[in-house]
């Protein structure tokens, strides 16, 4: 007897499902073991405390954010500028962008199109940027 006859005869094709099965189940549990090394490795070390800096503890009154912008250019302008001060006299819009979001201000890609546009936020080159006074 030879062939897909033999096979069936001897029970072959149990054998192979429970071979890929077990291969299957041996992988699986392989890998969940091997996610959980990060885990357990947690366990054993450990973990730093660094010491709080006077410096990082704010000595400064807490200022408050709007809810909204004025719609006046020069208010909202000044309190941009007044949260803006500490990245220097010129700042990449990436930095003025993640101030604005850190401090929690409405809409800060409108805004700063807004001061673009009125020429309040003006190029120095090299891709960096300035504060200029509204001209009225």
């Amino acid at each position: 007897m030879y062939g897909l006859a033999a096979i069936q005869q001897a029970n072959g094709w149990a054998m192979a499902g429970a071979g890929a099965c077990i291969v299957l189940i041996g992988l699986a549990v392989l890998s969940f073991l091997i996610s959980m090394i990060p885990r357990l490795t947690g366990f054993f070390e450990e973990k730093p405390h660094p010491p709080i800096e006077k410096s990082k503890i704010s000595t400064q009154p807490k200022r408050i954010v709007p809810d909204k912008l004025p719609d006046e250019l020069g208010a909202a302008s000044t309190i941009y500028i007044s949260f803006t001060e500490d990245i220097g006299e010129t700042f990449d819009l990436i930095d003025l962008h993640r101030k604005a979001k850190e401090v929690g201000l409405p809409h800060p890609h409108l805004s700063i199109k807004r001061f673009r546009d009125a020429g309040i936020l003006v190029s120095v080159g090299d891709g960096r940027f300035s504060w200029q006074p509204l001209s009225e």
